[in-house]
């Protein structure tokens, strides 16, 4: 018997190996890697897989990409220092130049080993200074080494949270004058496309939007059949039902495609559903009991209205659930909205995760669900 080895992970953004291709998306960045002074917003879903389709433009395009996730930072000069160690050595023949560079921006430069190891004196008090001293740094260093350089900003709507309403104006200031450095902001917010584009945003035609949706059904459903049998599963045709099942995000998708594997690998019987129930009601259980803990009670109640299938603000829900008014209602689905636990697509609202909406259902529906 073949040994089974499960070519599915979700931990992490995609590798070469087990990245689908996008085929209209991928050429597109990976064009504006290879120019400078390009801006764009990539925006989507969460676990769409906008950071595996970064990540993978740049290799394609062998592109010096400096990455920072603001969902992770505490502040903006943790995001800063994040771009910095990200910066490379400097290549054979450049190494006194970029010394007299590091020089000309910041305080202290060390060698450690015989290998170049950069220290920057970053003081947390002075955060935004220190952010505009790393990426000045950064486009003189692109001028330096004469090729492209981008910078990308994950989770790019966590910068109010980091640095106030008007982070992205400050930013803006900085970066305006690079024209050596490309900039990609990525984010799930629903917000975050408005707060880049409407006419009084700080970026307002400055970026080029682009969004992050769907693999198309087919080619996802194939491309998981084809891994499948890759990692030694035979005649694996699960691929569309998992997909009709997790629905539209990528990352749901793989997540569920690995635990129909690990059923199959290991001779148990057991269904797609039987493995969805698996990653919603017992792996995901203690995670979605921290979610729904800090719930109000009329959010509960449209959480579970919307589990149910029935459209919270209609007036047999309002009654049958026991929500005072549509304009309670209302409010719970902003806030819900907001935190991201819900999410609208096209005029439907719907759970943000698929897992957590078959939990509701099934925890839920008396009340409180107990841990």
């Amino acid at each position: 018997m073949p040994t089974l080895v499960n070519p599915f992970f979700f931990e992490s953004p995609a590798d070469r190996w087990a990245f689908t291709d996008r085929e209209e998306l991928l050429p597109l960045l990976q064009h504006a890697m290879g120019e400078q002074g390009r801006r764009m917003l990539l925006y989507g879903r969460r676990r769409m897989g906008k950071t595996s389709l970064i990540q993978n433009a740049a290799r394609k395009a062998k592109a010096e990409l400096l990455y920072s996730d603001l969902s992770t930072a505490s502040d903006l000069t943790e995001a800063a220092n994040k771009l910095l160690q990200a910066v490379p050595e400097p290549e054979t023949g450049l190494a006194d130049k970029a010394v007299k560079l590091v020089r000309k921006h910041f305080r202290a430069i060390a060698m450690t080993g015989g290998k170049w190891k950069l220290s920057a004196d970053l003081r947390p008090a002075s955060a935004e200074a220190n952010l505009e001293s790393v990426l000045n740094y950064i486009d003189d260093y692109a001028g330096l080494i004469d090729r492209p350089v981008s910078v990308c900003f994950d989770e790019f709507q966590d910068i109010r949270t980091l640095g106030g309403d008007k982070a992205e104006w400050k930013l803006r200031g900085i970066i305006q004058p690079h024209r050596r450095v490309n900039y990609f902001f990525s984010g799930s917010d629903h917000r975050l496309l408005p707060w880049m584009t409407e006419p009084r945003a700080a970026f307002y035609k400055q970026v080029q939007p682009v969004e992050v949706g769907p693999i198309p059904t087919e080619k996802l459903a194939t491309w998981i059949n084809e891994r499948s049998e890759r990692g030694g599963l035979t005649h694996a045709d699960f691929g569309a039902e998992v997909v009709a099942l997790a629905g539209p995000c990528t990352g749901d998708v793989v997540r569920l495609a690995k635990t129909v594997f690990e059923l199959r690998a290991t001779g148990k019987k057991g269904s797609v559903r039987d493995a969805f129930d698996e990653i919603a009601l017992k792996e995901l259980h203690n995670e979605f009991v921290g979610l729904w803990r800090p719930c109000t009670s009329v959010q509960r109640v449209v959480l579970r209205a919307i589990a149910a299938g029935r459209p919270p603000q209609a007036a047999d829900t309002l009654h049958a659930f026991g929500i005072r008014s549509a304009s309670s209602a209302q409010t719970a689905i902003v806030s819900l909205t907001d935190s991201q636990l819900l999410t609208r697509v096209q005029d439907a609202l719907v759970f943000d995760n698929p897992f957590f909406c078959r939990w509701v259902a099934a925890n839920a529906v008396a009340g409180d669900a107990k841990p």
